[in-house]
């Protein structure tokens, strides 16, 4: 694909294909998890005994070797939650099943992603300034002129530099499976190109997005008061475990969005399938 080439996102087949994904791949990414979770094991084991074995420590008075092994916890979960990532990407879009330590990488790859993302949330944390900057200085900047509603103006500006935040994140976490498939040839700036005027179809997907984990929000909600009225233990452990399903499929969900509008904006295949999409009145319209 040459890297001036523009696309458009389509939303509902972009959402239909992260949920198709993320089911489709739930065994694998549990597989990935308990990898992740066995490799850990020791440092859990450890802060039970140092720090939760007489009950909830004192946050405020944690000893330092307690802290100290709440923060390599905190540090090993991060870069799991990368190779994790990782693994996931790949297996989307290369159909890739890890071999051996592959379920844990972290390799060069994983290195790169993290240098990745960390790029990509730089620019974000900038629009995040620029945010703070308008509920916090420009109200009082404009109130000898609008009065009362200075505040109202930083609010609508405040607005408009969160869907500027959004479409940011949309378009260049794009890059990020490009780095997990070493895609040398989708870069930042090819990521940024590629993904312009695009605003009202990310608007479109993130409306069906959020309708669909409201969806399962209000399933979670329904299991957890049905349980409560029931009073039956088995019904409180069912009850949990959908709301546990649900959580780690959301999240899922979450993960596969960077995924599903990488392939949209680059695959051949999503091309072929747009084109077989369109009627046989419209494509002789175009020729």
């Amino acid at each position: 694909m040459s890297k001036t080439v523009r696309r458009k996102l389509p939303p509902m087949t972009a959402l239909e294909f992260a949920i198709e994904q993320t089911f489709r791949n739930f065994f694998f990414g549990l597989r990935l998890v308990l990898g992740w979770a066995v490799v850990l094991s020791p440092l859990f084991i450890t802060a039970y005994f140092m720090a939760f074995r007489n009950g909830m420590p004192d946050v405020n008075s944690l000893p330092p070797a307690s802290l100290a092994i709440f923060i390599a916890i905190a540090v090993a979960a991060l870069l799991a939650s990368f190779s994790l990532a990782v693994n996931w990407h790949r297996r989307i879009l290369l159909d890739e099943t890890p071999r051996r330590l592959g379920w844990i990488r972290l390799d060069s790859v994983v290195w790169r992603y993290l240098l990745g993302f960390i790029a990509v949330w730089v620019i974000l944390a900038i629009i995040g300034a620029a945010i703070f900057a308008a509920l916090t200085y420009l109200p009082p900047a404009l109130e000898p002129n609008l009065g009362p509603t200075a505040a109202n103006a930083g609010k609508a500006v405040a607005a408009v530099l969160g869907l500027v935040a959004l479409f940011t994140w949309y378009r260049l976490s794009t890059w990020l499976p490009a780095i997990a498939t070493r895609d040398r040839d989708y870069g930042l700036w090819t990521a940024w190109k590629t993904t312009r005027r695009n605003s009202m179809r990310y608007l479109g997907f993130t409306f069906w997005l959020l309708f669909g984990l409201a969806i399962a929000g209000a399933v979670g909600a329904g299991a957890f008061f049905a349980q409560q009225a029931l009073g039956n233990p088995w019904a409180t452990a069912a009850a949990f475990a959908l709301i546990g399903l649900l959580a780690w499929l959301a999240l899922f969900l979450i993960m596969t969005i960077a995924t599903s509008h990488y392939y949209h904006f680059t695959s051949a295949k999503a091309e072929r399938d747009a084109a077989d999409s369109v009627s046989p009145m419209a494509q002789a319209e175009t020729v």
